[in-house]
């Protein structure tokens, strides 16, 4: 069975609560990823990212640059533990209908697991004739 752990990336994105929504941003496109944590790993205060950007900031006409990120983060993470099945962590993102799921060992964050990395998974997955069962 896959495990959260398997898939799941290490290197974090982090800013501070108090930086600016536009230096989340930056630090976003920065890392190439969908998603930064607020605050201190291993505990992190929330996860801000591209859907927050989009509905809290933009959609709401505030100004990125003068607006603190931990007003528009997500505050309450929904995680997955790494020793879930990749299926489970499936089922979370699509009953959170989330992008990014943070993973976690013994309540402290390790890595997160993005839609797009599972996506990947279940492709080469598909296109193995042993998970097909042989058809």
């Amino acid at each position: 069975m896959e495990t959260a752990t398997k898939l799941m990336k290490r290197k974090l994105a982090c800013v501070p609560p108090k930086a600016s929504v536009a230096e989340a941003a930056r630090v976003m496109k920065k890392c190439r990823t969908g998603s930064v944590f607020v605050g201190s790993l291993p505990r992190p205060e929330g996860i801000f990212t591209e859907r927050d950007l989009v509905r809290k900031v933009v959609a709401e006409g505030l100004d990125p640059n003068n607006i603190a990120v931990e007003a528009v983060m997500t505050r309450k993470l929904v995680t997955a533990d790494c020793s879930e099945s990749l299926q489970k962590v499936f089922a979370s993102l699509a009953k959170g209908h989330f992008r990014h799921l943070p993973i976690t060992d013994k309540g402290d964050v390790v890595g997160i697991v993005s839609l797009t990395d599972l996506v990947e998974v279940f492709k080469e997955m598909a296109a193995d004739e042993s998970f097909l069962g042989g058809f």
